[in-house]
């Protein structure tokens, strides 16, 4: 299997990816705080309170109507960079006078409405502290501003003082456009800042997180999550090529949003895994290049007799790598292997022969243990993942397999396919594949109404589980949810809206 099997993000994640985890550094991607003016002409809110952090999986609670969907939703939308699935037109349909979402990194992503120039445009905003980084006058598509309501726009963002100064001009291009020109401050190198679509779309590529939307419908919506409809199946439905009733649609849409979630996370367990096995042969490389070099190397008197293998650690040495093998051979990471015959030879009668023996197998036990030690990090977490879901299923349970990737049985052995499994167990799933799958970038995890076809049981274990399978990665998680079950057991994370004045 080729390395970089499992690279199946696509969208937006090609784009992403040439900036390198390295790259980012330790930055947090994540979000911080989130901040709402106005919105349905009544609601403005901190979220959470002044001088506060959002957690790293936060409940966001209200009464209905307060607009707690809408406002993640317009979050997932700010934050998502595709360019062709509708998000700025998206942020345009909802009133409100300006969003605000920051992040952990300082950088602050804002939407802001000038309604007595334009209410069908947007001034997005990306900006860290005092400096703005990019700027973009959004307009709708429909929407066809004339070349005075676009300079308009573009002056409202020129300060006071410039336009004070006499730095502002309006001058006629070649085609016969009209454009302004802030001589003031581009010549002081002040609010000189990028501005248009290109400059805007750059800047959220390299700020932003992986965006995920689990949504009231319980439907998956991401950049980087291919949409069930693109399947041929799905296609000739909607095409009526073979009618069926919308229903049927949305159960089969879901079906095959389930079955690429487990196929991905399968193929990201084996991208994993084969880069742990490339990292035990660095290690097996190692052990034989310091083996040569000990032959080659002259014989010190002083040293004599130390660099003898002794047989009883090397018989601890095989116990440990017995129970290893066993315990990655159970996902099929590596093959179950047996030691007897190294025993025998290390338990020898003659001291001489088991010597010879222990100084023989050394080289080859350590290179053992170092391909052993390279995939124990994969194993923990393919093992945490089978057993959290496990926890959650009744008279059926998941496993995974290196050949076979994740596969379902009921407790006869019979598989399971996504058709059979109820509409909870199939959100948990779907859920749950794409945070295993998103341990590799910073992300974020947007889910309206959680509790939704979920069990009181599930419901109190659902936001423990996924900070346990995401554990050790940056990844959050934001709900909006009406369950006492969950408010309940994470009292410290709940977010309460409540408006503000002004």
């Amino acid at each position: 299997m080729p390395a970089n099997a499992g690279v199946f993000l696509h969208g937006a994640f090609g784009k992403k990816s040439k900036f390198s985890a390295k790259e980012l550094g330790g930055m947090e991607l994540l979000i911080k705080a989130i901040r709402v003016k106005d919105l349905f002409g009544f609601y403005s809110y901190d979220l959470p309170s002044a001088g506060k952090s959002l957690p790293d999986a936060a409940i966001f609670y209200g009464d209905n109507g307060l607009g707690k969907s809408t406002v993640l939703r317009l979050v997932f939308h700010m934050l998502s960079p595709a360019d062709n699935k509708g998000h700025r037109s998206a942020l345009l349909e909802v009133p409100y006078r300006y969003l605000e979402v920051e992040l952990s990194s300082g950088i602050v992503l804002r939407a802001s409405r000038r309604a007595e120039i334009d209410e069908k445009a947007l001034v997005l905003a990306i900006s860290k502290g005092s400096k703005t980084l990019a700027e973009w006058n959004f307009s709708s598509p429909g929407h066809h501003a004339s070349d005075v309501d676009r300079i308009l726009n573009e002056l409202t963002h020129v300060s006071s003082e410039s336009s004070n100064k006499g730095g502002i001009s309006i001058k006629k291009t070649s085609d016969g456009r009209y454009i302004f020109v802030d001589e003031y401050h581009g010549a002081r190198g002040r609010k000189n800042h990028p501005r248009g679509e290109a400059a805007y779309m750059q800047e959220l590529l390299r700020h932003v997180p992986n965006m995920f939307l689990l949504n009231a419908e319980r439907r998956l919506d991401s950049d980087i999550v291919s949409d069930p409809s693109d399947e041929v199946e799905l296609r000739r439905a909607l095409r009526f090529d073979e009618p069926k009733r919308i229903n049927d649609l949305v159960v089969r849409s879901r079906e095959i949003a389930l079955s690429q979630a487990l196929s991905a996370a399968g193929k990201w367990i084996s991208a994993q895994a084969v880069q742990g096995a490339n990292r035990g042969s660095t290690n097996v490389h190692g052990v034989y290049v310091n083996v040569l070099r000990h032959l080659v190397a002259p014989a010190k008197k002083n040293q004599a007799g130390t660099d003898l293998a002794h047989p009883e650690m090397l018989l601890t040495s095989l116990t440990e790598i017995e129970s290893k093998s066993a315990q990655l051979a159970k996902y099929e990471l590596t093959a179950e292997l047996s030691t007897s015959d190294f025993r025998r030879a290390l338990q020898a009668t003659a001291k001489t022969k088991r010597q010879i023996a222990a100084n023989l197998l050394k080289p080859y036990l350590d290179s053992l243990q170092g391909r052993l030690a390279a995939l124990e990090p994969v194993y923990r977490v393919v093992d945490d993942f089978v057993t959290i879901v496990n926890g959650f299923l009744y008279d059926k349970s998941l496993s995974f397999g290196f050949s076979s990737g994740f596969q379902i049985k009921n407790k006869r052995g019979d598989e399971l396919g996504p058709r059979l499994l109820s509409s909870g167990e199939q959100q948990l799933l779907l859920l749950f594949c794409y945070a295993l799958v998103s341990r590799d970038k910073p992300s974020v995890f947007i889910i309206d109404e959680p509790e939704i076809s979920l069990n009181v049981k599930w419901q109190r274990k659902l936001v423990q589980s996924l900070l346990d399978i995401t554990k050790g990665s940056r990844i959050q998680f934001i709900l909006a949810s009406h369950s006492m079950e969950l408010i309940a057991q994470h009292r410290g994370r709940v977010v309460k809206l409540e408006s503000r004045d002004g």
